[in-house]
């Protein structure tokens, strides 16, 4: 367990006799187990005060870091298996390195791919475009367009009581104009309370847009 190096301290200054308590009774007031209590004092006696001090949580093994010789490896790779009529992206330019120079002197297929990238070497496929490119499709202002569902749920009880909760958003905004509980299975009664409540407190959307579940069609169609 992480612990601050202000608790390190006063577990490192800790003392039984001196401080009339045992080691059970400083761990709770101080919320600490006592395994990390005996391996922070273990730590000081092999290490003295600077066991106080937690390892550095640095990797030992950090990231291998590429010159611009790699980079241009990569890049004539790439040009390679383009004049040879092969596939060029990054995992072909990834294996035609591994069998060049070794797994050693390779980059991974992700630095391979951002490199590319990077120097406009990537054919764009819309198949793969990334969803920051989709738009969502919703209505644009508050109250062009309402959502109701139902969904069952069961509580916690000993019959596991089964209620139906019914929904109403805002396409728009998607903020919850209603939702309401009822110990009923859905139907259309209940579903036309929890609009008029949501209709009630906020305002008749200009469209609405329901599951067409069948216990509903016939109640949601009509005029309010």
């Amino acid at each position: 367990m992480a612990i601050s190096s202000h608790k390190r301290r006063k577990i490192a200054d800790f003392d039984p006799v001196r401080d009339g308590k045992t080691i059970t009774q400083f761990c709770k007031e101080e919320q600490i187990s006592r395994q990390t209590f005996h391996n922070v004092k273990n730590r000081i006696t092999e290490r003295g005060r600077s066991g106080i001090l937690p390892d550095s949580t640095a990797p030992k093994n950090p990231a291998r870091k590429y010159t611009d010789a790699d980079y241009q490896a990569v890049i004539n790779a790439r040009f390679d298996l383009q004049e040879q009529g092969l596939d060029c992206g990054p995992l072909s330019t990834y294996y035609r390195l591994y069998d060049a120079v070794g797994p050693e002197c390779t980059p991974s297929r992700t630095t391979i791919a951002t490199w590319l990238h990077n120097a406009g070497l990537v054919d764009v496929n819309a198949r793969k475009r990334p969803r920051s490119s989709y738009k969502r499709f919703a209505r644009d202002f508050v109250c062009e367009l309402w959502q109701i569902d139902a969904l069952v749920y069961r509580l916690f009880d000993v019959d596991h009581t089964q209620a139906t909760i019914y929904q109403v958003i805002d396409d728009a905004s998607r903020f919850d104009v209603g939702t309401k509980a009822f110990m009923r299975p859905e139907n259309g009664e209940d579903a036309r309370t929890t609009l008029a409540a949501a209709f009630d407190n906020y305002r008749k959307p200009q469209e609405l847009l329901s599951d067409n579940s069948d216990v509903r069609t016939t109640d949601l169609v009509t005029l309010w």
